[in-house]
């Protein structure tokens, strides 16, 4: 009997050890727990340590508060991934209205008055893209109160030596042009495609726009802008027995001088305009740019 009771307490004690190592295997293979204040401090990447805990509870609302300010600072210092695509759809039918003085910082900062325009680079082909281009760039540039190079003496120029164009001169080259000139910066303009097809009444124009400090060699403004423009009526056919040129010419032309008002409609005011400094907080456009306008005749 004395055995029998013994055997028994034997097994009941083997019994209470066995349970009591699972429990603690158990614990071990679970790992620690984490507290709030661990889990703040694992999503803000601060390196400290965790204390364990047995207990995990849900953000309080002063720690909610706190936790969206730093993601809404680190969204602002481009941390944070791109915006999916229904943040990019919503961007396109809502843009963001940012103004002119943060989106051209430097222009405010140097406050250039003199601008040379560099020959267009024409790879379109149409053979008097460049020309109709300086022009009315040379135009637009003046009216925004800006003191331009007069055109007709460069354009000589570049017919004197044909590799006086934006294609042979590069943002390097800008001191060069700033010792010659004493231009305070210069811009350097390829037009990539100015055609209408025969099919559509729609004339497309193509091309980017570079302003360079001719002090920094930064870049003050830059465009890439994709113009089309639909007027409804079809360029009229060249006229073989006349001694008039084809009036396509003089239709594009019109359409050039369209553009440059779109290209630089939100290109900071020069100093010989009566706005001048008083457009920083005006809208500004996003650089790569597409415009459509449709003229209907009366």
């Amino acid at each position: 009997m004395k055995k029998k009771t013994l055997y028994i307490l034997f097994l009941v004690a083997l019994l209470n050890s066995s349970c009591s190592v699972l429990e603690k295997f158990k614990k071990e293979e679970q790992g620690p727990q984490l507290t709030t204040e661990d889990v703040i401090r694992m999503v803000m990447s601060q390196q400290e340590p965790v204390s364990q805990d047995t207990t995990v509870t849900k953000l309080g609302e002063k720690e909610q508060a706190e936790y969206k300010k730093e993601l809404e600072k680190r969204m602002e210092e481009g941390e944070e991934k791109e915006p999916n695509w229904v943040q990019r759809t919503w961007y396109k039918i809502f843009p963001k209205k940012v103004e002119r003085d943060f989106t051209y910082p430097e222009m405010y900062k140097e406050k250039p008055k003199t601008i040379m325009v560099v020959y267009p680079w024409n790879r379109s082909k149409e053979k008097f893209a460049d020309e109709m281009f300086y022009s009315s760039i040379c135009e637009e540039l003046t009216l925004k109160g800006y003191y331009v190079l007069p055109a007709l003496p460069l354009l000589d120029e570049f017919k004197a030596d044909t590799l006086f164009s934006s294609q042979y001169y590069k943002k390097e080259d800008t001191k060069k042009l700033q010792k010659k000139y004493g231009v305070d910066a210069v811009l350097y303009v390829t037009i990539y495609s100015m055609k209408k097809e025969w099919w559509t009444t729609n004339v497309n124009i193509n091309a980017q726009y570079d302003l360079i400090s001719a002090k920094t060699n930064e870049n003050l403004f830059s465009r890439h802008a994709d113009f089309n423009y639909d007027s409804q009526m079809p360029t009229k056919k060249k006229n073989k027995k006349s001694l008039i040129e084809d009036e396509k010419e003089n239709h594009y032309l019109g359409i050039c001088q369209k553009m440059q008002r779109y290209v630089f409609v939100d290109l900071p005011i020069g100093p010989y305009h009566k706005d001048y400094l008083l457009d920083q907080k005006r809208f500004s456009h996003k650089k790569d740019m597409r415009y459509k306008v449709n003229v209907k005749p009366s």
